[in-house]
């Protein structure tokens, strides 16, 4: 037991020391670690305050608050960097609108914004909590100006649905079945309209002489990153409605939901060849992965295309 502990202490250590924290946000976050460890109840209630490099800082919920997932998701962001593989594909499309489908409490949305410089951004959460927390987290990084946080689904059509726990506690949160009121679902073409229209926002604030100002110029493009906990099987079901508007996805693909070959079968079913970056490991149960949209194909196939 006592070798196990002090296994996962070294590993927090490693993690930290080649972390995006301030020097004295490494020692703080190490220190709350070490407390956990020695007593978790005590150490884990609240919130918790940690500066990343370049002055931003972030907020935490204790793991006991809400049944919180913000400090695994935090190491998964700012410490074990799983987006980093993918930023600089997504840096050779540049000038970019960054979208968040699944933007949790905020921790993607900073990360890749710091890393992608977006013109404008996008963030959808739908749980009440965690949107709350996101734009907080989103005003201590400097974001807000021009970030347009959207509690709301993002699905295959228009609707309303509520947040359903699929028996994984905070983990397993996911959209539930459509209903006549809950929380709105937003297909990934009304979202990019209202990155549109932020990064329009934008330009008139900043240019006060202008007129008539139109959406985002051609050649800026959308990256987007989508982690809905497998509500990405009616999204990319659907790819072909919202496939020409965006240039590259950093994607989690849940395969419980959306399996490897049906993924497969979907881009195959696009208007467009696309190149991935990353792997998916045999019987993985989740992988992240991008995708670069490329050339239009002179042949589709459309067994698996939307309406078929």
């Amino acid at each position: 037991m006592i070798a196990g502990i002090l296994s996962k202490l070294f590993r927090k250590i490693r993690l930290v020391a080649a972390s995006d924290l301030a020097a004295a946000s490494k020692l703080r976050y190490l220190r709350d670690v070490a407390i956990g460890f020695l007593d978790d109840s005590a150490a884990r209630k609240g919130y918790r305050e940690y500066r990343l490099r370049g002055g931003a800082s972030v907020i935490l919920r204790g793991v006991l608050r809400e049944n919180s997932t913000d400090e695994k998701v935090f190491e998964e962001v700012f410490m074990e960097k799983v987006y980093a593989p993918y930023v600089e594909a997504a840096r050779q499309i540049a000038p970019i609108i960054l979208v968040d489908l699944g933007a949790n409490i905020g921790l993607s949305v900073i990360a890749l914004a710091r890393k992608l410089r977006p013109r404008a951004i996008v963030a959808v959460e739908p749980d009440r909590g965690n949107f709350s927390l996101l734009q907080e987290n989103l005003r201590r990084a400097g974001f807000m100006d021009s970030c347009m946080a959207v509690q709301a689904f993002a699905g295959a059509e228009r609707g309303f649905a509520e947040l359903v726990d699929s028996g994984n506690g905070a983990w397993g949160m996911r959209m539930g079945a459509p209903a006549r009121t809950g929380i709105p679902v937003l297909p990934v073409e009304d979202i990019i309209h209202l990155a549109n229209d932020n990064m329009a926002d934008d330009k008139m604030a900043s240019d006060k002489t202008a007129t008539n100002v139109a959406v985002a110029s051609p050649e800026t493009k959308i990256v987007l990153k989508c982690d809905i906990e497998g509500a990405e099987l009616h999204l990319f079901l659907n790819l072909r409605q919202w496939e020409d508007r965006v240039h590259y996805i950093i994607l989690e693909l849940h395969t419980e939901f959306l399996s490897v070959d049906h993924f497969r079968q979907c881009l195959e079913a696009s208007r467009y060849h696309w190149r991935m970056d990353g792997e998916i490991p045999p019987h993985a149960v989740l992988a992240v992965i991008g995708l670069e949209r490329l050339a239009a194909r002179t042949v589709v196939h459309s067994e698996y295309a939307a309406g078929s």
